[in-house]
């Protein structure tokens, strides 16, 4: 299986992988589930974040907005809202992240998975975020 194949299906499902990944956090941490396993999906899922962000993290995070095409900073936080930047349900799998995070304690094991899950969130996000310099005068 080509490298690309890999990556582009990693891109398509890393939302189910975010979901399904939170779940078993909230199971594990309901039912003492074992540590190992807790610990196991978590090297996983962020293996497959670091993958993705290595392979498709954005290159011009380091511009500034007017390089990218915005003239202040307002203009962005516009785009945003509008929905036209981050991918679908970006911020949505970030509420629950944290929401998982609080419910199954921060420091405690079973947030790892939940912790490596945002993680792939985050990086999925800025890896399919779409700011066209065209698109700014829209606004």
């Amino acid at each position: 299986m080509p490298v690309s194949v890999f990556l582009d299906g990693l891109s398509k499902r890393a939302p189910i992988i975010v979901v399904l990944t939170l779940c078993a956090a909230l199971v594990g941490a309901w039912t003492s589930g074992p540590v190992w396993l807790a610990n196991g999906l978590a090297i996983i899922v962020a293996s497959l974040a670091a993958v993705l962000l290595v392979a498709r993290g954005r290159r011009s995070e380091l511009k500034t907005p007017e390089e990218v095409g915005f003239t202040r900073l307002r203009d962005w936080i516009a785009y945003e809202l509008a929905g036209k930047g981050s991918p679908p349900g970006f911020y949505l799998l970030g509420f629950f992240g944290f929401i998982t995070i609080f419910v199954t304690g921060s420091q405690s094991t079973y947030s790892r998975p939940a912790w490596a899950g945002l993680f792939l969130g985050v990086v999925w996000g800025i890896a399919n975020a779409r700011y066209p310099a065209e698109d700014a005068s829209e606004l």
